[in-house]
Parts: C-alpha cells; sequence; structure tokens
C-alpha cells in the first residue's frame, strides 16, 4: 500500500492527486490543512480566505507518494557540531489527550503515521530517533510502519517479544532504552538520557553507563543551552539535542574582524551606495574578493557567462542576491565553537521558514525575513550579546523590533519560529492560525530544514554554495 492511500485509510479521507502541500511548505490546500490539523488532534484554523491555497514557494514540488508531514522534529547534534539526525514525537499536547483518553485505535493510527514520517529524515542520510512503547510495537500496523534505519527507544524493549525484536533489527532499526540499572537493562542498541534537574545528575548517568556497556552510543535531549549540547559532546555523548538558539555562558566575545568587514559591506547595500562603491569595498579585500567570484561561478547559480571581475560579479548578482550571500558570510565569520555547525544551519532553516511564510502572507520583501531569521541566531553564533552583535549592522525599524524587543510587524514570524523550537505546541498554535494553522506551518518548517541541509554553509575560508531551489 503507498503511503499515499495508507494516510487517507488512516484518516477516512478519499484518495485523490496527493496531499497537496505534503512536501511543500505552507502550500497545503485549506482542506489538507484542515485534515491535517484534526488528525493530530487540533481544530481547523484561520488564515488564509476560504478555499485558496497559499503560493507554493518556488522551487518546491510535492511528492506523489511521500508520507505526509505529521509530529515535530527537533533537530540532534552530533560530535562534529552537526545537526546529523532528528527527534521526532507527538506534539505535547496532543499526546497528553491521546494518552488521557488512553483509546488503543488513536493511539495506533498516530503512531503508525509518526513513524511512517521517519522516511524522509532517514532518505536525508539522517538518524531519525522515537519513543515508543512495547505495546505499540507489537501492533502489525504500528511495526509494520517503523521505516528501516529508524531508532526507535522503547522504554520497556523487555516487554517487547524477542521475534518482533529480530525482525526489526533484521530491517536495520536500532532499538534503545531510557535511563535506569545498565545491569538489569535488556540487550540495547543505544541509551536515551534526558535531564531531570542538573546536568552533573545526567553525567553521572552516562558514566554508569559507559562503565557497563562502554560501547553503547549514549543519546540526550532536552537541554536548555547550547553550552549543555556541548558540554555533553565534549563528555562522550554521540548525539545531543536542545536549544541551540540559548546560550548560559555570559562570556562576550569581541567581533572578529572578517564580521566587521561583513557587517561594513551590507551597511553599503543598506544605504543604497553607488555600485561601484561596493565592489571598491569587497576589492579591498583579497580573501573576500575571491570567494565572491568563485560563488558568482559556481554552477548552481547558472549564470550564462564567467565572471571575472568583482565589479562584473557585484552587477550580475544584484542586490539582492548580494545581501543574501553576505548575510551566509556573516554566519561563517561566526567563532569555532563546537556546535558552530549546526547552529548555522539552524539560523538557515529559521531564516528560510520566515521566507517561507513571508511569501505565503505576501509580504513585498520576504527575503528580509530571511535575514531576520539569520540574525535572530547571531548571539550563540558570535557568543555575544545580540544586541551588541546588531551594533553595527544598519537595520530596518520592523528588524532591529522583532529581534530586540519581540514587537513590530515582524514579531509574530519570529515568535512562532521560536516556538516551534520550544517545543511550546499551545503558542505555536495561536501564532500559526495566520498560515493556515499548525500543521502547514510545520511542513514549512520540515521544507526548511531539507533546504538548509542542501545548502551546507561551509567553514570560514570556503564559499557557500548557492541556495538551492531559489525563486
Amino acid at each position: 500500500m503507498s503511503w499515499r492511500n495508507w494516510w487517507h485509510k488512516l484518516t477516512g479521507t478519499t484518495p485523490g492527486p496527493g496531499p497537496a502541500g505534503a512536501r511543500g511548505g505552507v502550500a497545503q490546500t485549506a482542506q489538507t490543512a484542515k485534515t491535517a490539523q484534526t488528525a493530530q488532534g487540533g481544530q481547523p484554523a484561520a488564515g488564509l480566505p476560504p478555499g485558496a491555497a497559499p503560493r507554493r514557494p518556488a522551487g518546491s514540488t510535492p511528492a506523489a507518494d511521500a508520507p505526509p508531514i505529521y509530529g515535530q522534529q527537533l533537530p540532534l547534534v552530533d560530535t562534529r557540531g552537526q545537526v546529523a539526525g532528528f527527534e521526532c514525537r507527538l506534539p505535547p499536547a496532543l499526546a497528553e489527550r491521546l494518552a488521557a483518553r488512553a483509546e488503543a485505535t488513536a493511539l495506533t493510527a498516530h503512531h503508525a503515521l509518526l513513524l511512517a514520517a521517519l522516511q524522509p529524515v532517514l532518505a536525508g542520510g539522517r538518524a531519525a530517533v522515537v519513543e515508543v512503547a512495547a505495546a505499540l510495537l507489537a501492533r502489525p500496523m504500528v511495526a509494520d510502519a517503523v521505516p528501516a534505519g529508524a531508532w526507535l527507544c522503547v522504554p520497556d524493549l523487555a516487554a517487547l517479544p524477542e521475534e518482533i525484536r529480530r525482525a526489526l533489527r533484521k530491517r536495520g532499526v536500532r532499538l534503545g532504552v531510557t535511563d535506569g540499572p545498565p545491569a538489569s537493562a535488556p540487550e540495547a542498541d543505544f541509551i536515551w538520557l534526558r535531564p531531570r534537574g542538573e546536568l552533573d545528575t545526567l553525567l553521572l548517568s552516562a558514566q554508569r553507563w559507559a562503565e557497563a556497556r562502554p560501547r553503547l552510543p549514549r543519546l540526550a535531549t532536552g537541554l536548555e543551552t547550547v553550552d549543555d549540547v556541548e558540554r555533553l559532546l565534549q563528555s562522550g555523548f554521540h548525539l545531543v539535542g536542545g536549544r541551540l538558539d540559548r546560550r548560559r555562558a555570559a562570556s562576550d566575545r569581541p567581533l572578529n574582524a572578517a564580521a566587521h568587514r561583513i557587517c561594513g559591506l551590507m551597511n553599503h547595500l543598506a544605504l543604497d551606495r553607488d555600485t561601484a562603491v561596493v565592489a571598491d569595498a569587497v576589492r579591498a579585500d583579497v580573501a573576500l574578493s575571491y570567494r565572491l567570484l568563485l560563488y558568482a561561478n559556481s554552477p548552481a547559480l547558472g549564470l550564462s557567462r564567467t565572471v571575472d571581475t568583482v565589479e562584473q560579479a557585484v552587477l550580475l548578482l544584484g542586490r539582492q542576491e548580494l545581501g543574501r550571500w553576505l548575510s551566509l558570510l556573516l554566519l561563517s565569520a561566526a567563532a569555532s565553537r563546537q556546535a558552530a555547525a549546526a547552529l548555522q544551519e539552524q539560523a538557515l532553516a529559521r531564516g528560510r521558514l520566515l521566507e517561507l511564510l513571508a511569501q505565503a502572507a505576501g509580504e513585498p520583501a520576504p527575503q528580509a525575513l530571511f535575514s531576520l531569521g539569520l540574525f535572530s541566531m547571531l548571539e550563540p553564533l558570535l557568543e555575544m550579546p545580540l544586541a551588541r552583535a546588531l551594533e553595527p549592522l544598519r537595520l530596518s525599524d520592523a528588524t532591529r523590533a522583532a529581534l530586540l524587543q519581540g514587537s513590530g510587524p515582524w514579531g509574530p514570524y519570529l515568535a512562532l519560529a521560536q516556538a516551534l523550537e520550544r517545543d511550546d505546541t499551545p503558542q505555536a498554535e495561536t501564532l500559526a492560525t495566520g498560515w493556515g494553522g499548525l500543521p502547514a506551518v510545520m511542513a514549512a518548517q520540515q521544507q526548511a530544514w531539507a533546504w538548509a541541509a542542501a545548502l551546507a554553509v561551509p567553514p570560514a575560508g570556503a564559499t557557500p554554495a548557492a541556495p538551492p531551489g531559489r525563486p
């Protein structure tokens, strides 16, 4: 049975040409958004005019037979500091409602959909981690929905029949357990730890497991800051998830020279300086000139002629694309902290999400919302207070108000992205009504993560790739 037909079987809808927005960001039709919201335990949301579908972002096409966007996905960072996987789960409010009702049919259907939605994550070469009870996995509809290569944490793994364990492992599925006495735990492929109080308590639990089962990969989620994420990675954890946009340390690093030069160029564009002035400023920095020429001649941009000079590059790229490139360079000028690559990817995903939302809302300059998303991650990236990081930049009043006060016309965009990332479902549901409801926004978020992964911001000294599928 195809994913599309299986989705209709579980939700009781009629198969048609496929979910209109299944892989297309905010491009769900009103009916698809209503069906998805109802399946996730919510109410149909208001937003667009009745019967109107938001505009599909250029470069996005729905997969004809892809599993539906479902559940929440939170990034996991590996020891290289890169996003290497996602924790996938039902929205907390929905999980609580299902647990309170204790309806076997509803639990089975929702978890089967959640497991089916792991496939795109795994297809992208990343780990997909989800927690499922043994009683649910014992049901054929749930067990059959587990895609090959998934990481399943089964807290009561000992209760799962041995034949089901063997069948899942034969398909490349990893079976993990949560914290407890290592000596009495069943054979597992990983251990999933969560903080309960002080971080040192979690580290002591990890030490116990490392001593008892030294080869067992250790995973942790629910960390409060990027500093905590890095501390666990340095302590031997394999995958760690948490709030990458928050920091605990009160360090205040000076802005490095490369970042200052990039800010100066961005200000030239903001002040609408003459193209010759912008080109002269780029040409004064040999490394920056080299990187601009590499970027302008990259196949992904698809320019019809070879670009030989900085002046040609500035003219052919245009101010908008040049500004986007400089924003990406500012990310890559971040301090070399362990989680820098993951922070950069989250910044790109957040920026792309805001741009998709802005396109759906008909904003006149959606690219400005892309920059807003990038700049909102400067504090953990540059390891300095956000207000000070923004001082060298000439920003619009709307951008500055959203970043520093969470207010102004663009404040709701940023607040929605942050609510999704901190797993605040009630707040996200409230804010998402202007974009067709939470399922449509979550679809856009997953599309944004896929776009950010393809972009792959290189370290300082390299040239950022051209954004795939740009309008």
